[in-house]
């Protein structure tokens, strides 16, 4: 599997990249969107969160790099990888302000996608996003994934609950498309 498309790549996080994660964990303007604490957190609680998550069995973590620039423009990965049943978790951000909108998500899920279903034969992935970020929730439908779960009022942001979707995509569906 080469984790490669037209305008990016995803290469495997390391512990290197906690100066970049810092900052787009720090980001405010991304946070509400990915981060359901929107909590700023420290360097040092950001390199232990990074360290925790690449050693953990049931995880992979990539980086976004931009081909063209060289350079990275968010993160995407799976979670709770479970072998047995064939599912796992996904998440994404694209948190360079540059690069946002512009089909760089779409581009990442569908790489995202083919290792899952191809390389690692799952049945099953799926995803939470907030309600309010219409955008990504039209991206992810339009390469597949439905809502199949509404989650009232999960969490409380500028001043009011907000809901949140779980969404998730059949290796038989993805396999169809």
């Amino acid at each position: 599997m080469l984790f490669q498309g037209e305008r990016i790549k995803l290469r495997k996080m390391k512990i290197e990249d906690a100066s970049t994660y810092y900052k787009w964990q720090n980001d405010m303007e991304i946070a509400p969107l990915v981060n359901p604490f929107i909590d700023s957190l420290s360097f040092h609680e950001v390199e232990e969160n990074l360290k925790g998550m690449l050693h953990a069995d049931n995880r992979k973590n990539y980086i976004i790099m931009h081909l063209e620039a060289e350079e990275p423009i968010g993160y995407v990965g799976l979670f709770n990888i479970n072998h047995y049943h064939k599912n796992a978790e996904c998440f994404i951000a694209i948190c360079e302000r540059e690069f946002r909108v512009k089909g760089f998500g779409q581009e990442t899920m569908e790489i995202l996608m083919e290792y899952v279903f191809k390389e690692m034969n799952m049945h099953r992935l799926s995803l939470r996003v907030f309600a309010d970020n219409t955008h990504a929730i039209r991206m992810y439908e339009k390469i597949g994934f439905e809502v199949e779960g509404h989650l009232r009022e999960t969490r409380f942001h500028d001043g009011k609950w907000q809901d949140s979707y779980i969404m998730s995509i059949l290796q038989r569906d993805y396999l169809k498309g």
